[in-house]
């Protein structure tokens, strides 16, 4: 009797599995989640609306350098950040690290590469336009209203 329950509950468990899957795959009208297509003019058009620029596009595809590129947050120089600027005991400078900056510094480093990355290229790498869905670059408006209308969207891309 116990083997029989055991794997009735395994048939039960496997058929839910396959139905919750079944279900993020498709929305509520049958379409799966990868019937969205875009052609070159949409797209065009979907930048156009939402004032997506080139650097936009380039900084979604990864062609844009680091907006760290240049500070010591993104170099071969060893650095430590702590709370107060002093290493760990036992770490020697030269041997284990080669700088040491507080917390605050690193932030204000980030704050203002953000803002000369944004003043150079007109692209905030804290807040992108394009999010990238089945290979679709699509501005996040656009994106927010996809996952409004086909909630399952929400768990593939």
């Amino acid at each position: 009797m116990r083997k029989v329950l055991a794997a009735l509950l395994l048939f039960i468990s496997l058929c839910s599995i396959v139905i919750l899957a079944v279900g993020l795959d498709h929305g509520e009208d049958g379409n799966t989640s990868a019937d969205i297509s875009y052609n070159d003019d949409e797209l065009q058009e979907l930048y156009h609306k939402y004032n997506i620029s080139e650097n936009d596009i380039k900084f979604a595809k990864g062609q844009l350098p680091h907006y760290l590129e240049g500070t010591v947050l993104k170099s071969d120089v060893r650095l430590i950040v702590t709370e107060t600027g002093v290493p760990p005991e036992g770490m020697v400078e030269g041997e284990d690290y080669d700088m040491v900056i507080t917390q605050e510094e690193m932030l204000a480093i980030e704050a203002d590469a953000r803002q000369r990355y944004n003043e150079t290229y007109g692209v905030d790498p804290s807040n992108p336009k394009l999010d990238e869905v089945y290979g679709y670059l699509l501005p996040v408006g656009e994106v927010e209203l996809l996952i409004l209308t086909n909630p399952s969207l929400a768990f593939d891309y």
